[in-house]
């Protein structure tokens, strides 16, 4: 009984946001033996997940120190996160309170392709204004981010080959105010450098991908929409890290326009064409 507290306890410690669905494909276990115990992990997410070490075990020496960032590789099982030898092994051990945290994504990972060229989301022969660039002043106050005005039921497509890690499709709310971000339907797609594009506000129930499924840039990922936090029918893009900080990073994205021209951004009001 005193150990399945103690378990209970430990599990306990190793906190998350309830509100985000990822926590629901990873769990921990402790494994006992006889030089102590250590903390295994699977994570069933198509991306990797990140524990911040901050433990207070008696008569345990770990093997990692406080501080330490212990990254999950996607769809693993039994990840050893950190173990615990006995110091006297003629005496019990527990722990105290901890405060480890565990977040979503590789928090080590912050080098990235700063020259890569994404095409832009939509088919071949469309042409979309930007209603909100960088720093816009409904959504996007310090954030490099894109809202395409474009109507519902318009294809949208990948700007870079990647991998589908999270996917929400059935929201159907809108509203003009930031509590209804929570509504956004989304693709996010990771990379092969680490960063993550994410694509937001598609209709309910029209997303046509799957989480792990891979995506070549052009493929059809979804039908926009006017859904979550939104004051009309766009499409928001944006691509981010990030940091150990566990802070959303957006960063500057050069593309592909027109007829094949590099832009380093995309400004507001001005219409581009795909024409490649």
């Amino acid at each position: 009984m005193k150990k399945l507290i103690i378990l209970i306890l430990l599990l306990f410690c190793f906190k998350v946001n309830a509100q985000q669905t990822w926590i629901k494909n990873y769990s921990t276990k402790r494994e006992n033996d006889e030089k102590g115990t250590r903390l295994l992990a699977d994570n069933n997410n198509w991306q990797a997940i990140t524990f911040k070490l901050d433990y207070n075990p008696i008569n345990l020496k770990a093997s990692k120190e406080n501080g330490t960032f212990v990254v999950v590789p996607p769809k693993s099982k039994g990840f050893e996160v950190v173990r615990f030898d006995k110091i006297d092994k003629t005496k019990g051990w527990k722990f105290n309170k901890s405060n480890t945290k565990t977040y979503f994504g590789d928090l080590t990972d912050t080098d990235y392709d700063e020259d890569y060229i994404y095409d832009l989301p939509f088919d071949k022969g469309k042409s979309f204004s930007v209603g909100q660039g960088y720093n816009g002043n409904i959504s996007h106050q310090g954030k490099f981010a894109i809202d395409f005005t474009m109507p519902v039921n318009t294809k949208v497509v990948a700007c870079r080959d990647g991998i589908v890690v999270q996917v929400v499709k059935k929201n159907s709310k809108r509203c003009e105010k930031p509590e209804c971000a929570e509504f956004n339907n989304l693709v996010k797609i990771l990379h092969n450098d680490g960063t993550i594009m994410q694509y937001l506000h598609f209709r309910q129930n029209g997303v046509r991908v799957r989480e792990g499924q891979k995506v070549e840039k052009g493929q059809l990922i979804g039908m926009s929409g006017n859904v979550g936090w939104s004051t009309a029918p766009h499409l928001h893009i944006d691509l981010y890290l990030t940091d150990k900080n566990n802070k959303y990073n957006t960063i500057k994205t050069k593309f592909k326009v027109n007829d094949g021209e590099i832009t380093d951004e995309l400004l507001k009001g001005k219409t581009y064409s795909k024409n490649y």
